[in-house]
Parts: C-alpha cells; sequence; structure tokens
C-alpha cells in the first residue's frame, strides 16, 4: 500500500512539473509573439490533451516497466518544453540587445540620445554644480535640437550658468581650451567624432554629466508582413562594437518585398559623392557620412537617392568572423585569386589570407578577407561590392536551413547583442519572423551595383578644400534603376491598374534627384 501511494505522489509531482512548466514555455511563447498564434494554439491543445491522457493513466494501476516508460516520456516533455521556453526567451533577449528603438502604442518609433556636459580634467570640476556662473559652450549648427534640449535641462540644475555659441565643435573646444568656457554640451555622435579626430582630446576630458533625450519619430511604422520596406546595411570601418561613429566599408540597401518574398539588393560604393546632410548639404564621399553617425549617412541616402530608408542593421566586422563560424563556414564562388590582409590589417606573409578563384567554403576570416580585397587591377571597388553580395546571399542561404539555424542558434544569440545593431523595434522583428514562419516560401535574392559611374578628384566636405580626393560620382541612369527597383517593389503591378500615356512613356516612373548641387558622371570635366 505504502509502495502504491509512493507511485501514485512521484506521478502527481510530475505531472504537476509538467503543467507549471508547459504555462511558463506556452506564455512566453503567446507574449513574445516569435511563433505564429496557430502553432502556439495547436502546439497547447496537443500538450493539454497529452497531459490529461497521461494524469488519468496515473491513476490506473499498471505494470512496472509502463510506469517507469510513461515517467520518463512525461520527463522527456518537461525537457523539451523548458528548452523550448529558454530559446525562446533567450530570442527575445537578444532581439532587445541588439535594436536601439522601441514602438510605441500609436505605431511610431521611440530612440534614446546620450547628451554629455565635459570639461577639461585639470579645471577639476566634480559635476554639473560646479559650473555655476561658468560659460557653457553650445553648437548652433547641425547638432542644434540636441543643444536646445541640454540647455533646457542645465537651467533646472545651475540657472546661473552663462551660453556661448559657436557653429562647429571644433571651435568650443579650442574655446574651452584657451578658458573662454569652462565646459562643452555635446551629443555622444560628435562627442566621439572630436575625440577620434583630435587626438589626445579624450584623455583631456571628463565628463561631468549625461543626459538621456528621448526621441519620438513621428513616422507611423510599416506592416512589414504586407508593405515593401528598406535597410541600410552599415558595416563598419573598423573593429568593435557596431555603435562607434566611424567610416562605413560596406554600404548595401536593401528592397525587401514581402508580397513578393524577393530582396533587392543594392551595393553602394563607399567613395560615392553626394551631399552630406551634416554638413550642410555640401557634397561628400559616403563613407564620410559614417562619422556624424547613422542618421546622417540615412538622411544622406534619403535626400540622394529619393526613396526611403525604413531601417537600418550596423555591423562591425568581427561579427563576420564569428557569424560565419558560428554558421560552419559559408559556401562562396571566389571571383578571382588574390592575397589580403589579416582581419588586424597585418600585411605580413604569415598573416595573409589567400584565397583561390572558384567555389568553396570559407571561414570567418576568409570570408572577411574577401568582403575588404579591391586591390587587384581591373577588380576594384566593384568587385569588392560583387563579394560582399555574395558573402551576403551565402549567409542568408545558412540562416534559412532550418538545420543550420537551429545548430547555430545559441552561438548566433551570444554573438548577435556584441556586433550587431537596428533600430528595427524588437516588435517589428518578431512579427517578421511570425508571419514567415506561418507563411514558409523560398525567397529570392537579385543584385544591383553601382559600376557604371565614374571616379573623379574632387573636394570632400569632410576634408575640406585644400586637397581633392578620389570619388564616385553616380552615373543618372544607373540611379534610375535603383528607383524603379523601389518602384516596383512598392507597387506592384496589377493589370486591372494598368495604364500609360503615349506621349509621355516615363510619366509614372520616379524621377532621379535634379539638386544643382549634385555632381554627376558626366560633369567630371567640369569641376
Amino acid at each position: 500500500m505504502r509502495k502504491e501511494k509512493r507511485f501514485y505522489i512521484i506521478d502527481m509531482i510530475l505531472m504537476l512539473l509538467m503543467l507549471g512548466i508547459g504555462i511558463a514555455a506556452f506564455y512566453v511563447a503567446y507574449l513574445f509573439g516569435l511563433l505564429p498564434q496557430k502553432w502556439i494554439t495547436i502546439g497547447a491543445a496537443l500538450i493539454g490533451v497529452l497531459w490529461l491522457i497521461f494524469l488519468l493513466l496515473s491513476f490506473k494501476k499498471m505494470p512496472l516497466w509502463v510506469r517507469i516508460l510513461r515517467r520518463c516520456f512525461v520527463l522527456l516533455l518537461c525537457v523539451l518544453l523548458g528548452f523550448s521556453g529558454y530559446l525562446l526567451h533567450k530570442s527575445h533577449q537578444t532581439l532587445n540587445k541588439v535594436s536601439s528603438t522601441t514602438m510605441n502604442k500609436d505605431g511610431t518609433i521611440s530612440k534614446k540620445n546620450k547628451l554629455y556636459i565635459v570639461s577639461l580634467k585639470e579645471n577639476k570640476f566634480n559635476n554639473i554644480n560646479d559650473l555655476q556662473n561658468s560659460a557653457i559652450g553650445f553648437q548652433n549648427g547641425s547638432d542644434v535640437d540636441n543643444a536646445s534640449f541640454m540647455k533646457e535641462e542645465l537651467r533646472k540644475d545651475i540657472p546661473t550658468y552663462s551660453e556661448t555659441e559657436a557653429l562647429d565643435y571644433t571651435t568650443l573646444f579650442t574655446d574651452l581650451e584657451n578658458k573662454t568656457i569652462q565646459a562643452v554640451a555635446i551629443s555622444d555622435t560628435y562627442y566621439n567624432i572630436a575625440c577620434a579626430n583630435q587626438e589626445g582630446l579624450q584623455d583631456k576630458l571628463t565628463i561631468l554629466e549625461t543626459y538621456e533625450r528621448e526621441i519620438k519619430e513621428t513616422k507611423v511604422q510599416k506592416d512589414i508582413t504586407k508593405e515593401t520596406f528598406t535597410v541600410y546595411v552599415s558595416g563598419l570601418d573598423s573593429m568593435g562594437s557596431p555603435d562607434q561613429q566611424t567610416r562605413t566599408d560596406t554600404n548595401i540597401i536593401l528592397i525587401v518585398n514581402p508580397r513578393a518574398n524577393h530582396i533587392d539588393m543594392v551595393s553602394l560604393p563607399r567613395d560615392g559623392y553626394m551631399p552630406n546632410t551634416a554638413v550642410n548639404n555640401l557634397n561628400d564621399k559616403f563613407t564620410h557620412t559614417g562619422l556624424y553617425g547613422i542618421d546622417t549617412s540615412i538622411a544622406s541616402l534619403e535626400n540622394f537617392f529619393q526613396i526611403p530608408i525604413d531601417y537600418y542593421a550596423r555591423i562591425s566586422f568581427n561579427s563576420l568572423i564569428e557569424i560565419v563560424d558560428a554558421l560552419g563556414g559559408i559556401d562562396v564562388d571566389v571571383e578571382i585569386s588574390f592575397c589580403e590582409q589579416d582581419e588586424n590589417r597585418s600585411f605580413k606573409e604569415e598573416d595573409l589570407i589567400c584565397l583561390d578563384k572558384g567555389e568553396q567554403t570559407l571561414n570567418g576570416k576568409q570570408a572577411l578577407a574577401y568582403s575588404r580585397h579591391r586591390k587587384t587591377p581591373g577588380y576594384d571597388n566593384p568587385g569588392r561590392e560583387r563579394a560582399q553580395q555574395r558573402i551576403i546571399k551565402s549567409i542568408i542561404n545558412k540562416l534559412m536551413n532550418p538545420a543550420t539555424a537551429l545548430t547555430s542558434f545559441n552561438e548566433l544569440m551570444e554573438i548577435a547583442p556584441n556586433y550587431v545593431m537596428t533600430n528595427m523595434p524588437t516588435s517589428q522583428i518578431t512579427k517578421f519572423v511570425s508571419h514567415e514562419l506561418e507563411n514558409i516560401k523560398p525567397w529570392t535574392i537579385s543584385s544591383i551595383s553601382s559600376d557604371n559611374g565614374t571616379y573623379s578628384y574632387q573636394y570632400t566636405a569632410s576634408q575640406g578644400n585644400e586637397q581633392k580626393f578620389d570619388v564616385y560620382l553616380y552615373n543618372q541612369e544607373e540611379v534610375q534603376w535603383i528607383l524603379n527597383a523601389y518602384d516596383g517593389a512598392s507597387h506592384q503591378l496589377e493589370m486591372k491598374n494598368f495604364s500609360f500615356d503615349l506621349n509621355d512613356l516615363y510619366k509614372n516612373s520616379p524621377k532621379v534627384n535634379d539638386d544643382p548641387t549634385i555632381v554627376w558622371d558626366y560633369m567630371a570635366n567640369e569641376q
């Protein structure tokens, strides 16, 4: 009798354990929204039926081996449910770390900027209270909105300070060193730029106060399961964290059409010559816009191409190495045989990475070397852009393989927060993933390269008018191709709505930017 009672207690404990883990797992699945609701409902119903069957069986007398088998099966279900809940929770945590924005109830998104009050260490100020009756410098140029916010905050904390304004931070830091002002109010973006461009500046400065400014964008988010959206992929020209304000080496616009399950991958030359919105729309190399922050890069792209950039994804070179290695390598058709510097930019013979032409499996370091190489005559920047597209396609194909994605899942979740950053809200990512899982269809990818323009020596806004640099001047026709690709994805042709004007066959086509300050390839000899 006691033995029967002991068996009964064990069975009840196992059933309660299965019930608790099951409720927790399905609550996580429902709360985070990564899985389709249909899957969650069917899964919950199936587990519920199994739980009831096992509960009823626990009251029946059975041979010992049957009881043991039943308990092993219940334990296996507990492990599977618990592991599934853990994976979903970890996925959501990773997405929250990777995403820099929050989606609001009204469909808009919010992000936070860090703003600093800095002074010289030699002034020996401990905090902003020491700045009473002191002069603080503010920029009234491209960072004027952040400056206005900091003025309001400082008035609350130290109402007796005085204001000094300048058009740029270079002037303000000169004033700081000359003791004309005692502190500078600056956003984190421009602080990083100043420290990167002025050797030893960061060692001289101390941050007295940090403010956070929440910025709510009025642009309502699209339904990315139905509407075409764009993602600007920015590969940083340095190793380390993706939140650095630095030059961009890889620049790709993904035009994603969820209705047609198609992606147009547009490669942009890093030396592309276009107006830099952070420098009064003066022409600059596109790679230099990254020095002013990702928002400047996006604004410059939107201004030049006249298409919206809905989201960005920033990656550092470390991520390519680790992601490819986590996937067990990627299959790529290498276009040429070459040797390239390693990830630390070492050209020592023992550090060189050499690849032969042809189809092969690349590890992370080899993939990075292939994505960087451009020195072979006749291959140049267009060749590098093709290589980057091939690598991205291979990574996407690997991630689309359920077996590879599952075996690499844990490692990828550890890697992503360190090397990838996006402004796509977590809720948008989960919505897109859930939709794709519920409607599994193959995706197609097309490539568009900007290589019909010409290179020319021009002055650049970020480097002044003392010396001309080699830049890429766009061809209007290739820009038209990009505009047509976006327009075609956004407005899929339906025969019932088809119409044209014989007097103007291009009436409904998107128009290339007619800004007179833009320098096109045919104008190269005029500059």
